[in-house]
Parts: structure tokens; C-alpha cells; sequence
């Protein structure tokens, strides 16, 4: 739209909303006890990402990610990854804090997605998240 002449970012939503967990992964306490070893890696792997993406230019990123958007041009995801960078909307780490939890659920029952918020210490796992 904005290439387009239609419009143009007014404000991004993650930097106005505060620190927001939204991206999350679960997977069942059964499965976590059982492999441990994939749990570990795959938060090891996570923060290796989140390692990158702090500590390289838009234009690197843009190039390690241009094959999953395919419909996407190299000079487009540049700009769309520089705001994030300038956002600074890529957390430093894995590790969900209780207050980022509790503010993500006030986010949703505002907006009428959440009937009854969820004990943090219940569904949050910190053992593997890097701090």
C-alpha cells in the first residue's frame, strides 16, 4: 500500500503496545520432560537468531531471509527489517518475564480475546529460555 502511493506507516504498533511476548512456543510438559535435549536446542537456536538479528545490518538480514518471502522484494524486506531494527522490536532473549505476561493478557482481554487470564508460574517454563 505505501509503495502504492495508498498510505503510509503512521506509527507501529510494537513500539506504541510496550514490551509484548507475542511470539511463543509450547509444546506439551510430557513431551518437554521426555527431550529435553531438543527443548534446549531449540531455544539455543532461537537466541542464535535473536543473536543475529541484533548484531547484523538490515541489508544482511534481509538477504538470509529473502527465499521465505517469496513475493517479497531484497529492497522491500531491507526497509520492512529496518523497522523493526528501529523499533528495536526483537527481544534481547528468549526468557518471558511475569509483567511481559500479564501485560500481553491485558492486551487481549481489552480487545475481547480472553475471558480469564492464565497463571503465569502455570504456563510458563523458563528452564530452557536464556535471561
Amino acid at each position: 500500500m505505501e509503495q502504492q502511493g495508498y498510505g503510509y506507516v503512521v506509527a507501529s504498533v510494537g513500539e506504541l503496545g510496550g514490551t509484548v511476548p507475542y511470539t511463543a512456543y509450547n509444546a506439551k510438559k510430557s513431551y518437554i520432560e521426555a527431550n529435553p535435549d531438543v527443548i534446549e536446542g531449540y531455544s539455543r537456536a532461537i537466541d542464535k537468531g535473536l543473536e543475529y538479528a541484533h548484531n547484523h545490518s538490515n541489508k544482511d538480514i534481509a538477504k538470509k531471509i529473502l527465499d521465505y518471502f517469496p513475493d517479497t522484494s531484497l529492497s522491500d524486506l531491507e526497509k520492512i527489517v529496518k523497522r523493526y531494527q528501529d523499533n528495536d522490536s526483537w527481544y534481547q532473549t528468549t526468557y518471558i518475564n511475569e509483567d511481559d505476561f500479564n501485560h500481553i493478557q491485558t492486551i487481549m482481554s481489552s480487545a475481547g480475546e480472553l475471558d480469564k487470564k492464565a497463571p503465569y508460574d502455570k504456563l510458563v517454563d523458563t528452564t530452557y529460555m536464556s535471561k
